[in-house]
Order: C-alpha cells, then sequence, then structure tokens
C-alpha cells in the first residue's frame, strides 16, 4: 500500500524525535534532515510507508551510532505485561468465548506503538485492557478466521510490538489448546526497528519456548514480501492461514491476495481517516475482503 502524505510527515515527526532524544546538534541535525528529505524525493512512487520509515531510520542509524533506539521502552512493556498475565489468561479462560476474548487482548496490546504514536502510557494500555471486552469487531470475519483455523494445517503468525507479543502469546496459546493439529510459526522482525518486536524481545518473554519464532530478515516496521529472506517467504508462501497485527503488517501485505487476517488499532490519523473511525478502534480485516 502506498505511502501517504501523512506517512512522510509522520517520519520527519520522528526523525526529528529522535534527534532530540540524542542530543544532536542543531548544525547536524539540520545535515540530517536535507538527507532524509533528500531520500524522500527519491523514493518509489509506491513505496509503502513500513519501507520509507526504514530508510530514515538507517541513515539516522548510520550518522549517529544509533542503535536499538527503543530498547528500554520495548523491555518495559515487556516487563509490565509478563507481570499480567496470570491474571489475563483467567480472565480469558473465564469468559464464555476464550478464542474472542484472547483475540481482544491480543488486538489491545497493538496501543503499544512507538512508530504510529508520540506517546505511550501504562495508564492508557490499562484503561484499554480493562475495557476490551467491551470491543466491537466483525463478528463474520472472527467467524471466517475460527473456520480457516479449523481446516488448516499452518498458521503463520506475524507480530507487531514488544509487549503486545506478550498478549499475542496468550491468544496463540489458546489457539493452539483449541485447534491442538494446528502448526504455529511465529514471524518476528529480523533486526531492531522501532519497539517492533525481534528474536530476542520474543526470547524475553518466552515465546520461543511455546512456538517457533523466525526472524523475517529485514529492518522494516512490517512485512515486505520483496523485501524478507527466503526463509520468511517460504513459511509465508506455505501457510493456510496467516495473521497479522499492527498497521505496518497491514501497509506492506495489503493487496498481496493471501489468506491474511489483519488485527491492529487504528491509531495514526492515516488509518483513523482510511477506516472512518475514532482512534484506538480496534479492527479485524480478511485480505481478501478487499478484493
Amino acid at each position: 500500500m502506498r505511502a501517504d502524505l501523512s506517512c512522510f510527515l509522520c517520519c520527519e515527526k520522528k526523525a526529528l524525535s529522535l534527534l532530540e532524544q540524542y542530543q544532536v546538534p542543531s548544525e547536524k541535525r539540520l545535515l540530517l534532515m536535507k538527507k532524509i528529505y533528500g531520500g524522500f524525493s527519491r523514493a518509489e512512487e509506491e513505496i509503502s510507508a513500513p519501507v520509507l520509515m526504514a530508510k530514515m531510520m538507517k541513515i539516522l542509524e548510520e550518522q549517529i551510532k544509533m542503535s536499538d533506539a527503543y530498547r528500554e521502552p520495548k523491555r518495559k512493556y515487556n516487563q509490565l505485561l509478563m507481570g499480567r498475565m496470570e491474571q489475563i489468561e483467567k480472565r480469558i479462560w473465564s469468559s464464555s468465548d476464550p478464542f474472542l476474548a484472547g483475540l481482544l487482548y491480543a488486538l489491545t496490546g497493538n496501543y503499544i506503538d512507538f512508530g504510529a504514536m508520540d506517546t505511550v502510557s501504562e495508564e492508557k494500555l490499562t484503561e484499554l485492557l480493562d475495557k476490551c471486552g467491551e470491543f466491537s469487531v466483525d463478528s463474520g470475519t472472527v467467524e471466517h478466521l475460527r473456520r480457516d483455523l479449523e481446516q488448516a494445517g499452518n498458521l503463520v503468525y506475524i507480530t507487531d510490538n514488544a509487549g503486545e507479543i506478550v498478549l499475542d502469546r496468550l491468544w496463540l496459546r489458546t489457539i493452539s489448546k483449541l485447534y491442538p493439529n494446528l502448526r504455529i510459526c511465529v514471524l518476528v522482525r529480523g533486526e531492531p526497528i522501532l519497539n517492533d518486536a525481534t528474536v530476542d524481545d520474543a526470547r524475553d518473554i518466552g515465546l520461543d519456548r511455546e512456538f517457533d519464532v523466525i526472524p523475517n530478515g529485514t529492518q522494516i516496521p512490517g512485512t515486505s514480501l520483496e523485501h524478507i529472506s527466503r526463509e520468511a517467504r517460504a513459511l509465508l508462501d506455505q501457510a493456510d492461514v496467516c495473521i497479522a497485527k499492527g498497521q505496518g503488517n497491514f501497509e506492506s501485505l495489503h493487496g498481496s491476495r493471501r489468506n491474511i487476517y489483519y488485527l491492529f488499532l487504528c491509531k495514526c490519523d492515516f488509518f483513523v481517516r482510511k477506516f472512518q473511525v475514532e482512534q484506538f478502534t480496534p479492527v479485524v480485516a480478511h485480505e481478501m475482503d478487499f478484493v
């Protein structure tokens, strides 16, 4: 999906924020922003927002020696949600529909997104978690997903952010109990980018002890089929069903005509406008519904 004008502005804002965070002198900031604007001007017409963000972050990493800029927030939210795992899992299995309850918690975790938003707060996350049972999602799409999982042999689950992956782990655990014959593989980012989850983040919460976790081979905050590794591409090609979390995965996979179910909260202005909803509205959509 082609990047919107607001996506370019979002990348610019993120770059300025990181330059401030790393206390880069004003003269060097100007030079770096010129370099970033030059990259914007040379971007392919059909470039997606995740690829655009990755190009911008690469410039900053090379010029100011920035490495895994969101390491601490990732650890913080991984540990925060790990501390709530037992309580949330009890809520899931005490509900009348554990599959749906797990899905809604996994959806809620998509709030933890330092790429799409300027700030993420524990207070807002707690508020969303407390009321996620009231969220309304498309029941027809959810039922279609259940039927597909019932018939599937292989599920590829594409994660988005650290912290969020704790809730993904709980839903995947629920799915594995409800569909015991289903082989589940989790696809994460190949290298650190924003607060997206990598293999290290997955290991940090024990996700790798329950499911196969595979890096996608790229440093893009999405799943760009032309950029991911051969192993990741083969995994997706062999999947009967794919669940893709977050806006970045939607932006990079939408239009692929695969059996993909997208789960995300509408956080940025572009998504709020595209889906004509309020901020933080949950979306469950099927790729084939857009064909």
